[in-house]
């Protein structure tokens, strides 16, 4: 959805830069030493205008017998340069889609080095000689650093190569780390509680770390906040990646050991359908259009908020394009998406239409679904 409607952003920001490159060809020449009709240049730049914008629409080059061969050519040359730039877009945001979703993988292994390096700062503060005159006493017992499923992070090889191949470190942020347990864990009645004890159980390490996890890295502002400002997407991803780190931390514990989490079940098949809806929304983007204008008799589709129709047009896309994702599923998605994304009233209306559209798709036999139940929407 934020990939589709990018593009449709770079489309309107590539138009007006084709438009502006026309009327730059009708500018009056200064140097020359004839005279200048500026109301027949200003006309030229008006008909190579709406030519350039009517062959957008047609997606065909720019035809009118009647133009001149420099109301033409600079028509078509806008259309080229918006075609060639919007391949570009494409290509760039397709690339961007895919990266944005493996950054939560590497928003995943940040959260668990994070828990690391807060057991390193919280060792290496254990051990200083001497302390602030203002620092408030603190019971040193035992610390993060101390935890038995920190450990088993901070052992953990496959965590580290992982860090190491997807670049994934706290590096250059250590002042950051040393300031977040100062003003985080070391401010938290539970963690001080901790570690007034020497020696901890299996299933204390597991409730500790589970709670600083839980309250703290995700829930303080001060590192909510720079977690958000490394990862613009975090407030999305943030519960995704939440779920990953809780079960590798409870993995510890198991009778396998520390594993991490794959980002998916299968990478390639979601990667598969990542492009297909991302490519398919896009190649057939004049004949969803159609079709949402039936549903939309009393409305005019042109003035449907931009959002509401490229959620709709990708749930009519994956309606028709995945014959394994049963109906009322994919309905069930876009509801949801426009609930969070678009306006208040989103919801039902894209509730409606689609309601209405899958059951003329399926009257019409244009729902190839297989398998029982796929195409249930009730």
């Amino acid at each position: 959805m934020q990939a589709v409607y990018a593009l449709r952003q770079a489309e309107l920001s590539n138009q007006q830069i084709a438009l502006d490159g026309i009327a730059e060809n009708f500018q009056p020449d200064l140097n020359s030493m004839q005279p200048q009709d500026k109301r027949q240049l200003e006309g030229h730049r008006k008909l190579a205008s709406v030519l350039f914008e009517e062959a957008i629409k047609a997606n065909q080059p720019a035809e009118d017998e009647d133009a001149p061969t420099k109301v033409l050519k600079a028509a078509n040359d806008g259309l080229v340069y918006y075609r060639r730039r919007g391949q570009k877009d494409r290509t760039h945001l397709a690339q961007m889609m895919i990266d944005e979703v493996q950054g939560i993988y590497d928003d995943y292994l940040r959260v668990l080095l994070l828990l690391v390096e807060l057991g390193h700062a919280a060792q290496i503060d254990k051990e200083r000689q001497y302390r602030d005159v203002d620092e408030a006493p603190f019971p040193f017992e035992s610390t993060l650093y101390d935890n038995s499923v920190v450990k088993a992070l901070a052992g953990h090889q496959p965590l580290t190569n992982e860090a190491v191949r997807r670049n994934v470190n706290w590096t250059d942020d250590l002042l950051f780390v040393r300031k977040a347990l100062k003003e985080s864990l070391k401010q938290d009645a539970t963690y001080r509680a901790y570690c007034e004890k020497q020696t901890h159980t299996p299933d204390e390490d597991q409730a500790l770390v589970q709670y600083v996890l839980r309250t703290l890295i995700f829930k303080h502002e001060l590192i909510r906040d720079f977690l958000a400002e490394i990862d613009l997407s975090w407030t999305e991803n943030s519960e995704v990646v939440r779920g990953m780190a809780i079960k590798t931390l409870k993995s510890v514990q198991t009778m396998d050991g520390l594993k991490l989490e794959a980002l998916t079940d299968d990478w390639e098949e979601d990667l598969l359908f990542l492009n297909t809806l991302f490519n398919n929304v896009l190649d057939n983007d004049g004949q969803y259009e159609q079709l949402l204008a039936d549903q939309l008799k009393n409305w005019d589709v042109e003035r449907v908020a931009m959002l509401d129709r490229i959620i709709l047009k990708l749930a009519v896309c994956e309606l028709m394009s995945f014959p394994g994702i049963p109906v009322k599923v994919t309905i069930n998605e876009y509801i949801e998406l426009a609930k969070a994304y678009s306006t208040p009233k989103s919801g039902k209306f894209v509730n409606g239409i689609l309601d209405n559209l899958s059951t003329k798709l399926q009257n019409e036999g244009k729902l190839r679904k297989s398998g029982r139940g796929l195409l249930d929407n009730k």
